[in-house]
């Protein structure tokens, strides 16, 4: 791309590709291009660089009969040298060249895009255009999250329609009219049915979700007959408190055959918020455990260093 040539009289399908062909050529050239009109019938671009004296400029118009653009002139010499930071280079752009980068790599972090720009183009990415690359990058493989949000119900008739007999529960908030997402909780049929074959104890915990819109996961697993762990049930809420454990709890126990079976089991946890008055609410005759793995995370965190050796 250095060593393009332009040519008068280029055709171009439309507007937009005779811009993307100026923003890769100003990228791998290390120009300061900037387009000083850019209307619905014509595009001039010129270098502002050298205290706008470098003579090159390009003219691009639109062609009514033929319906296309078409180069009209350009004087392709260049009295400046290479610039660093390159202003068209846009987050739009530099997101469609690194989607592949995000797709072998979904860690890719800002630091890693700015790196990439600087070693691949010679050119400078500020940690916000790489921050604002990365979220458009994203939006594009996985979807806009408001979008993905939107379906939350056709994910749940899915999960239904592929696993008849198991429970999908969607909470929404109406009060402002748009339903605004709130919890899920699913259950699969499977793990339903093989709950009868499991030892009575039952182990509950939760982490945060590091997302857009954050939020907290809740899972249940239980012991199966190998001593292996065995997935029951999860959730996504929008925080641990009485008033979410309750909620997941009573669907819980539901589909664990009732209060019958559920308070024969030993129910292990690690003090989660809210958690411990909402078991001693619905089971009040059930056994109760904290995880000893926490006790001593929390034991330690609490009596560190010179402290705990004494």
């Amino acid at each position: 791309m250095t060593n393009y040539r332009w040519e008068v009289d280029t055709i171009f399908s439309g507007k937009d590709e005779f811009k993307d062909a100026i923003r890769r050529y100003v990228v791998h050239a290390g120009r300061a291009l900037k387009f000083v009109k850019n209307d619905n019938h014509r595009v001039r671009v010129r270098c502002m660089a050298g205290q706008c004296k470098c003579p090159w400029v390009a003219y691009c118009g639109y062609l009514p009969s033929h319906k296309i653009w078409q180069l009209r002139k350009i004087i392709d010499t260049h009295t400046c040298s290479r610039q660093l930071n390159i202003k068209l280079m846009n987050s739009k752009w530099l997101s469609q060249e690194i989607d592949k980068s995000l797709v072998d790599n979904p860690n890719l972090n800002v630091k890693d895009i700015h790196s990439k720009a600087l070693r691949k183009w010679n050119t400078n990415v500020s940690i916000s255009k790489a921050r604002r690359t990365k979220l458009i990058a994203s939006r594009q493989l996985e979807g806009d999250f408001n979008e993905q949000f939107k379906r939350i119900y056709d994910d749940g008739h899915e999960l239904l329609r592929c696993n008849p007999g198991s429970t999908v529960k969607v909470k929404v908030d109406a009060n402002n009219g748009d339903p605004i997402f709130q919890r899920i909780y699913v259950c699969l049929k499977a793990c339903k049915d093989r709950f009868i074959n499991c030892r009575p104890i039952i182990c509950l915990d939760g982490c945060f979700l590091k997302g857009q819109y954050k939020g907290e996961v809740v899972t249940v697993v239980g012991r199966d007959q190998n001593e292996q762990m065995l997935p029951l049930a999860y959730a996504v809420v929008e925080v641990e408190n009485k008033d979410s454990w309750t909620w997941f709890l009573q669907l819980l126990i539901e589909d664990l055959r009732g209060n019958e079976v559920c308070g024969r089991c030993t129910w292990m946890y690690d003090q989660q918020k809210g958690l411990v008055p909402a078991i001693q609410e619905l089971l009040p005759s059930a056994k109760q455990r904290f995880c000893m793995r926490h006790l001593y995370a929390n034991f330690r965190k609490r009596f560190c260093g010179q402290i705990l050796k004494n």
